[in-house]
């Protein structure tokens, strides 16, 4: 609902792919919003300028990577497009996804290579037998897994149990952004006023947020800092 239509994909050689997107919001170098797009495919040779991390609600789709490594994905996976990422988007059954875009420099390893490959997380990966605990709590519900670490972005998968806890000033060091998988929290800002949050939702908090985290009912997210 609310996704505004762009018109046909450009470039389609597959099928008549439209589409449709809504940004939700901007802070520092991350940005968030929502997309639709019906069946077809398209090549995308031109490397990607930031890293887009996405968590597909419905449908299903396959991206290729430049060396032709096949990477498809359905409902509830975690897809994360590095930057420099080319190669070829195919959407098998009308796709929407919730996405992040962080904008940073470029990574490159020893060899001064750069890993562009596609990344994905099927959706069992969120399960609490594939998080490890996170050592700040002895309750077993609080744990967490990382999934992408580039010393730019940061992308994972956390669980908390209920409880309250304050966040104080330098606790955020980095723009955080959250789609929430389970569970219900309050989000109180500095100013007292508060937000209700629970599953389906995405949430920004902006590097230096201070308040108080409420969890009312088990919660687990998807996390990515930038």
């Amino acid at each position: 609902p609310n996704l505004k239509p762009k018109g046909p994909r450009k470039g389609a050689d597959v099928g008549t792919p439209h589409d449709s997107s809504r940004p939700f919001t901007k802070v520092d170098t991350l940005s968030s919003g929502a997309w639709w797009c019906a069946e077809g495919g398209w090549p995308s040779p031109s490397p990607r300028a930031t890293t887009e991390i996405f968590y597909v609600l419905e449908g299903h789709a396959c991206v290729t990577d430049a060396d032709g490594g096949r990477n498809f994905m359905g409902p509830g996976d975690l897809v994360i497009l590095p930057k420099g990422w080319s190669g070829r988007w195919d959407v098998l059954e009308g796709i929407h996804k919730i996405w992040f875009v962080a904008d940073h420099p470029d990574v490159v390893d020893g060899n001064g290579d750069q890993n562009s490959n596609a990344i994905v997380k099927k959706y069992n990966d969120f399960t609490m037998e594939q998080l490890t605990n996170s050592g700040t709590s002895n309750d077993s519900s609080e744990a967490s897994q990382t999934y992408l670490d580039n010393g730019y972005v940061g992308v994972g998968c956390k669980s908390y149990p209920p409880g309250s806890f304050e966040i104080t000033k330098n606790v955020i060091t980095n723009t955080q952004g959250i789609h929430v998988l389970e569970g219900t929290f309050f989000l109180t800002n500095e100013d007292g006023s508060a937000r209700r949050c629970s599953a389906g939702d995405t949430v920004v908090l902006p590097k230096g947020w201070t308040g108080y985290w409420d969890v009312i009912t088990p919660m687990k997210q998807l996390w990515v800092v930038a």
